[in-house]
């Protein structure tokens, strides 16, 4: 079976970038015969939904949104903050000031005011919106207020309730500042042509199904200061084909026409020891089981979500994901990160016997993304729950579809598997997803999750920015949602970066920016 590339989806689900045929072409993608253009292809595993950062769902949406817009700040290695729009800043709990660097323009050339940049964060925030990931950037149910002053190239947020991550949210790609002036004309904005965006790069052609074009902006000077930024040539064009299968793009690098890929098959070992390729493991998607409590679903009883932690085994799922390569998780994150839950007495333990008796004939609409191996971790907990004497029907769907029925909430799914990738590396960005706002209403909880002991403990977090206080809020946080088996932690899964000789891409704190792709050879 064809591995399927990972991809990144509204959880920061799950990424998978190619790059592929970095070479002076004499083919522009639309120019003259005989044009000497630098390109580069960045292969995506789906169609975008949307180019607008700030709505965005799947893996494309985020990988776009990194591409054609820049975000007030940054994120580097070891969760460092670095300039982005913004040069300089300051923050707290419920607020937070930035000065715009003064070079900053859109796409086209336009200046990016402080009042513009207002514009865009209140349009963001604004519940009317939808935006999903405001929540996450902002606080869920919080009310936000953005001014500038465009003498001072200042812009203030300010928050009503107190959200310590702020500044963490504002770098995310979903906070993209798309140009201001492309509000006021939403067919651009949904192009991403040139005056859309702020970032490096402007759609010149758009096929879907097939790929699309991105030209780089002359005389851009956002590039972010990563601490390990590649050296090289930016390519004129980037090309962005859309191509599913892992195999097949492990049969490009190999022959010379992929450069860059993320496997987490077994692909990956036809690349260990030759050094013409570099491969870089990073286990940063986390595995699972989540249910949609709503009223008519199973999940919405308890004693039937434990029955169904019961009836999985961690260590199994990891074997039949990852032949045993990923770590056990204990929370709804791995322990590396801070103030992770690793107490495992708070699991439910397997029980396979028990479950038996709660699970008889239970019919479960099981639906999961196919774009982390395959499938197969939806295919272990369909055949562990038929085990335990459920009735359960499995779609393994692409992330577009599976990104608008399941984490929009616009389809008909009793549990999923949910691969999450945290985006910040804190335990904001999956826990965001467990309260608040259904997506309907601009919120991230998809699930429709109402645990009271977990609010609480989420809240406390976030009033504080002491280191101690707040991992003692984040315990009790995940205490409530563990014991209330709103979620079945599993396992993570390796994105193993495969890069040729031939180009260099920048990964801070092991995330992937796309467009600081460089030609080194």
């Amino acid at each position: 079976m064809a591995r399927v590339p990972l991809v990144l989806g509204v959880t920061g689900v799950v990424l998978g970038l190619a790059v592929t045929g970095c070479t002076t072409s004499t083919d522009s993608g639309g120019g003259k015969s005989g044009d000497k253009t630098l390109k580069a292809t960045i292969a995506t595993s789906s169609d975008p939904t949307t180019l607008d950062p700030n709505l965005g769902t799947v893996a494309a949406d985020f990988v776009f949104a990194r591409m054609l817009n820049d975000q007030l700040v940054r994120r580097d290695d070891n969760g460092r903050i670095i300039a982005g729009i913004a040069s300089e800043w300051t923050s707290g709990p419920k607020s937070a000031e930035f000065t715009l660097r003064p070079d900053a323009t859109c796409t086209d050339g336009t200046k990016v005011t402080a009042s513009g940049v207002a514009k865009v964060l209140t349009r963001f925030a604004d519940p009317a919106t939808r935006a999903t990931a405001a929540s996450q950037v902002f606080g869920a149910n919080n009310k936000v207020t953005a001014t500038g002053d465009d003498a001072s190239r200042k812009v203030k947020v300010t928050l009503d309730k107190p959200w310590s991550d702020l500044l963490y949210g504002l770098a995310l790609p979903q906070a993209g500042i798309v140009c201001p002036s492309a509000l006021d004309n939403p067919a651009l904005l949904k192009s991403g042509k040139k005056g859309a965006g702020t970032g490096a790069y402007y759609v010149t052609s758009a096929k879907p199904g097939t790929g699309y074009t991105l030209t780089a902006v002359k005389g851009y000077k956002g590039w972010a200061a990563y601490k390990k930024m590649p050296q090289g040539t930016v390519p004129d064009v980037v090309e962005m084909p859309v191509i599913q299968s892992e195999s097949t793009m492990a049969n490009n690098l190999v022959a010379g026409t992929l450069d860059y890929t993320g496997f987490t098959g077994p692909e990956t070992a036809r690349f260990v020891g030759n050094n013409k390729f570099h491969i870089t493991p990073a286990p940063i998607v986390r595995m699972m089981v989540v249910f949609n409590e709503r009223k008519g679903h199973p999940g919405a009883d308890e004693k039937i979500r434990r029955a169904i932690a019961q009836s999985l085994d961690r260590t199994a799922f990891n074997k039949a994901v990852t032949g045993g390569s990923g770590t056990l998780m204990t929370s709804i994150t791995d322990g590396k990160v801070p103030c992770a839950n690793q107490d495992e007495s708070l699991l439910v333990k397997a029980d396979p016997a028990a479950a038996k008796g709660v699970l008889k004939n239970v019919k479960i609409k099981l639906v999961g993304t196919n774009n982390v191996a395959s499938g197969a971790g939806n295919e272990y907990v369909q055949a562990a729950l038929k085990s335990a004497g459920a009735q359960v029907s499995l779609r393994n769907a692409d992330a577009a579809t599976w990104g608008k029925d399941v984490i929009s909430n616009q389809g008909d799914w009793d549990i999923t598997v949910l691969p999450n990738l945290n985006l910040t590396n804190l335990l904001t960005t999956p826990a965001s997803l467990f309260l608040g706002a259904d997506p309907a209403k601009g919120g991230r909880n998809f699930p429709g999750v109402d645990n009271a002991g977990f609010a609480k403990g989420f809240a406390a977090a976030m009033a504080t920015t002491d280191p101690t206080a707040k991992c003692a809020a984040w315990g009790d946080a995940q205490k409530a949602l563990l014991g209330k088996v709103d979620v079945v932690p599993l396992a993570t899964v390796n994105i193993n970066y495969t890069t040729s000789a031939r180009i260099a891409i920048a990964s801070p704190d092991g995330l992937l920016a796309p467009e600081t792709v460089r030609i080194v050879k």
